[in-house]
């Protein structure tokens, strides 16, 4: 089965779970194969762990999860972690953490995409209430579902009040705002997202809700 089909149908079916380690990470194709297969086994994983080991509250609570569960890809264990900041994210560092998630030298940063793209964070779902929807990705129109996937989550997070002369942005710009270039980045990036001029409006970002969803 191809890689790129076996993450989406995983999706549908943990069960094949087990055929992850008949695939080589380190030979999924560039970066559209890389970004579409991750994403799909993350969501696959994270959704796979809360259906088998149900959680209440909030998610915060629960942050070994992410630590611990993962699949067998291959020769080695990707934990939800390892994909979301060790590969996602090209290694950089996880939110208040002060270092990286894996050294320089772990094999498994071969597998990650050659670039960092903001918009997996609108296509990441870790189970909260805030989080996006999940969706199958496919390698061949990845970029155009991670536009629409971003563009719906802007539409549904953010808000923008002219008469007061602000914007509110949704909470995982001011989490990760490192990826999307600082401050004016994650302003760009809205601007770009949501189809506005957003020069003049003081910026806010909202508050995430962690809160699990049943």
């Amino acid at each position: 089965m191809p890689r790129a089909d076996l993450s989406q149908r995983l999706l549908a079916d943990p069960q094949l779970a087990r055929d992850l380690a008949q695939c080589d990470p380190f030979a999924l194709g560039g970066q559209d194969e890389r970004v579409a297969f991750w994403l799909n086994v993350y969501n696959a994983r994270l959704r796979s762990e809360l259906e088998e080991n149900p959680r209440e509250g909030s998610l915060l609570r629960h942050r070994s999860l992410f630590k611990r569960s993962s699949y067998r890809v291959g020769e080695d264990d990707y934990s939800l972690d390892v994909i979301e900041h060790g590969l996602l994210r090209r290694n950089a560092r996880p939110p208040y953490s002060a270092r990286r998630l894996l050294s320089g030298s772990d094999p498994r940063l071969g597998a990650a995409p050659p670039q960092l793209d903001p918009r997996i964070h609108f296509a990441l779902n870790c189970g909260a209430k805030s989080c996006p929807l999940v969706r199958p990705y496919d390698p061949a129109g990845v970029d155009d579902q991670l536009d629409a996937s971003t563009r719906a989550y802007f539409a549904q997070e953010s808000e923008i009040d002219r008469g007061a002369g602000s914007v509110t942005l949704p909470g995982l710009c001011k989490l990760y705002s490192a990826d999307f270039g600082g401050r004016d980045g994650v302003r760009r990036f809205g601007e770009r997202y949501l189809g506005e001029d957003l020069d003049g409006l003081s910026l806010r970002c909202a508050k995430f809700d962690w809160t699990l969803v049943p």
